[in-house]
């Protein structure tokens, strides 16, 4: 059996426009966040996208749930700075 040594490296994803910098992960957690308190469980949703927009710092996301039901936010997430 190989063991595969794992990477120590970090990587930090930040999206920065006019005066905000925003963490990539921070968007995830956040929007990871709505979903739970909607009542859906992670390891229900097959895929998401999330989609970030830096002119109004608005957060929109689709998430898939792996028996294909389609959940999104009418109304934008925010990340507070």
């Amino acid at each position: 059996m190989i063991k595969k040594k794992e990477s120590s490296m970090k990587t930090k994803i930040e999206v920065q426009f006019q005066e905000r910098n925003i963490d990539v992960k921070d968007t995830e957690k956040l929007v990871k966040e709505n979903l739970k308190a909607a009542g859906v469980k992670m390891n229900t949703i097959a895929n998401l996208d999330i989609y970030y927009q830096p002119e109004e710092g608005d957060i929109y996301y689709v998430a898939t749930t792996k028996d294909g039901k389609e959940l999104s936010n009418e109304e934008a997430l925010k990340i507070e700075e």
